[in-house]
C-alpha cells in the first residue's frame, strides 16, 4: 500500500495502527505539560495522585479524539502536513473533551486562564513533539 507522497508505508503496519513512537510521545507530553504546570504553581505534594488526576481528562480527550480524527494514521506519517492537520483538531477538541470530562466527570473546575493556559501548552508540547518525530521519521526514510 503506497501513502499519500508514494512512500511505502512499513511492512506489517495496518493503514489504522497506533505508531508506538507517536503513542509514548503523546503520552509523555501530556504528562511533561502537567508536571511544569504543577511546578509552576509550587505545588510539591501529593505528585502521583495529582499528576494522574490531571492528566487523565487530557490523555482521555487527546485518544479519543486523535483516533477518531486519524492522527495516529500510519499511512500518513510521509505525509507530515495532512498528519500535523489531524493532530491540530485532535488537539483543539481533545482540550474541549478533556475540560468537560475534568468538569463534569471529575468535578474540577475549568476557568478560562486555566483553560486558554491548557490550549496553549498542549498544543506546544504535542504539536511540538509531532512535527519533530515526523522531521525525524521522514529524514530517515532517505
Amino acid at each position: 500500500m503506497q501513502s499519500v507522497s508514494n512512500h511505502p508505508v512499513e511492512p506489517g503496519r495496518r493503514l489504522f495502527s497506533l505508531p508506538t513512537p507517536l503513542v509514548i510521545g503523546d503520552v509523555l507530553a501530556l504528562l511533561i505539560f502537567v508536571i511544569v504546570g504543577r511546578l509552576s504553581h509550587g505545588f510539591t505534594s501529593d505528585w502521583l495522585i495529582n499528576v494522574a488526576r490531571i492528566a487523565t481528562p487530557f490523555l482521555m480527550g487527546w485518544f479519543v479524539v486523535a483516533i477518531l480524527v486519524g492522527a495516529y494514521r500510519a499511512d500518513l506519517l510521509t505525509s507530515p502536513g495532512q498528519l500535523m492537520l489531524r493532530s491540530a483538531a485532535a488537539w483543539i477538541v481533545g482540550n474541549l473533551v478533556a475540560f468537560a470530562v475534568r468538569a463534569f466527570l471529575f468535578q474540577n473546575n475549568v476557568t478560562v486562564p486555566f483553560a486558554l493556559t491548557s490550549v496553549a501548552f498542549t498544543g506546544l508540547f504535542l504539536l511540538g513533539w509531532r512535527a519533530v518525530y515526523l522531521w525525524w521519521y521522514n529524514r530517515s526514510l532517505t
